[in-house]
């Protein structure tokens, strides 16, 4: 009796009828090798195919990202798993590299259709010859490391073979390697790791007139030729690289040296080379401390000219160039200079002021004063004794405070002494001996004549004056009479007007 469990309820079950056992069905062979192809594809697992049937072609496409039509493709991933044989290739004419490392196969074969190819690795593999390649003519590289290849051959329908890779194989003799004189484009040769113990081997190898790249180590007979590195580097001439480093021009020198005077003419060249090398360097240093002597600017172009106005200098240049010709000024030429023109704008004033006395004493008919009337000549400045920047600053300053005590209308004012601190030297020189530096502009004309007994010149108005209008006429401005001449030659001086300089001080 059977009891369950039916909604939450212990129940007796029915029983139930015993089942007849199923017939066993054989299938025909032809069934069961479609069958063994019926495995699944997309498990991700290493070796999961056996043969290269279309199928597995078709699934690799899509997880590689192949295009749907076989002849489109120019690479084509079959390594890593387990494959015995190379088959269903004669659609992939388009290839141009095919990877089958990894795999069982024991024979190069079913590359017919693959005139294209390009790229062939097979390492890793169980191969033991080199054939069946005459039907790839434009292979460049052949990788057949990791196999059981004992004898080179099969490559002289290969005119455009430079890369081959024989590395851990089983190649024991120099006449297994003869083969190689086939390939006479052939570059880059590995050969280390194998069984090679024959020292005739370099004979070989010297023969191969484009041989630059060469992979030798792990073999029996490497030590066994004497000075093994000097030797093949004599005897390869185009090797540019021998096992685990490259051949530069200075090694090859040495062992051409070696070659001839063995290695007391080694030793010789090394030392000829390092003298070159160190002459080189001494020559360098002298140019860049001539460069640093005569401070030639450096250009952040290559424009034909040097001056200004060229359109091939660029800015950097230019700026290169005016700080070079502000550097020709040494500080004390440069504070000199900017003394001197202190000292010339001072004699300047000095000279308006006596101008204007006497001109003023003439018009009210008095005397001129002496100080008036005398004629100083002018002298250089003493020389500075005080250091360059205090004179500088100090002479700045005390004429801003000269020219505070002027008038506008009569003497305009000076630049302040911090516009001095931040222009450059050659910007201070050519402000102070410009004319007009006082202002920015040409210095002021001369008074004019007055005439005699019926003008008095004045700046401003400073009040009325009996029979006298103030007014700019043919003499300049001040009060003209307006009567009798006589009467305004009488007239008393007035006051000078308020805020106007005394010009003393500058005595």
């Amino acid at each position: 009796m059977a009891v369950g469990l039916v909604d939450g309820v212990i129940q007796r079950l029915p029983p139930t009828e015993p089942k007849e056992p199923s017939e066993h069905k054989v299938r025909p062979a032809e069934q069961v090798d479609e069958d063994e192809d019926e495995y699944d594809v997309t498990d991700g697992k290493i070796g999961r195919f056996k043969r290269i049937t279309p199928k597995v072609l078709k699934a690799l496409t899509k997880e590689q990202h192949l295009y749907s039509v076989p002849e489109l493709n120019d690479k084509l991933y079959l390594h890593y798993h387990g494959f015995a044989k190379i088959e269903n290739l004669d659609a992939w004419t388009g290839l141009r590299a095919l990877w089958l490392e990894g795999n069982g196969l024991h024979q190069i074969e079913g590359l017919e259709k693959l005139i294209h190819l390009r790229c062939l690795y097979l390492h890793s593999n169980c191969l033991k010859k080199i054939e069946n390649l005459e039907c790839c003519p434009k292979l460049a590289t052949i990788q057949l490391s990791n196999n059981f290849i004992t004898e080179v051959s099969g490559l002289d329908k290969l005119p455009f073979l430079s890369t081959l890779q024989l590395g851990n194989n089983a190649i024991a003799k120099a006449e297994d390697l003869s083969g190689l004189l086939e390939c006479p484009a052939l570059r880059v040769l590995d050969l280390q790791n194998n069984k090679i113990d024959d020292a005739n081997v370099v004979e070989v190898l010297e023969a191969m007139p484009l041989l630059s790249v060469l992979q030798l180590q792990g073999n029996p007979v490497v030590p066994t030729i004497k000075q093994y590195r000097r030797t093949v580097v004599s005897r390869c001439r185009a090797l540019s690289y021998l096992d685990d480093r490259p051949v530069f021009e200075e090694e090859r020198l040495s062992v051409d040296a070696w070659v001839v005077g063995g290695l007391p003419g080694e030793r010789e060249e090394r030392r000829r080379q390092r003298a070159e090398k160190d002459s080189k360097h001494r020559k360098n240093l002298e140019y860049m401390m001539s460069m640093q002597k005569n401070r030639i600017p450096v250009k952040a172009d290559h424009g034909e000219g040097d001056d200004d106005d060229k359109p091939g200098q660029s800015d950097f240049a230019k700026a290169a160039q005016a700080k070079a010709e502000d550097d020709k000024l040494t500080e004390k030429e440069m504070y000199e200079r900017a003394l001197g023109a202190v000292e010339r704008k001072k004699r300047e004033l000095l000279k308006a002021k006596r101008e204007r006395a006497r001109v003023q004493a003439l018009a009210n008919g008095e005397e001129v004063p002496a100080w008036a009337a005398e004629t100083h000549e002018e002298t250089p400045p003493p020389p500075p004794t005080a250091p360059a920047s205090e004179l500088l600053k100090s002479a700045a300053s005390y004429l801003s405070a000269d020219v505070e005590d002027e008038e506008e209308d009569e003497v305009p004012k000076l630049q302040s002494a911090s516009k001095f601190g931040s222009a450059s030297a050659a910007e201070v020189v050519a402000q102070l001996e410009a004319p007009g530096a006082t202002s920015g502009g040409p210095p002021p004309p001369p008074p004019a004549a007055p005439a005699p007994g019926g003008f008095e010149p004045r700046p401003t108005w400073s009040g009325a004056r009996a029979g006298m209008v103030f007014k700019r006429g043919e003499h300049g401005q001040g009060y003209y009479a307006d009567g009798p001449a006589v009467a305004a030659a009488g007239a008393p001086p007035p006051p000078p007007a308020a805020g106007a300089m005394d010009l003393d001080e500058l005595d």
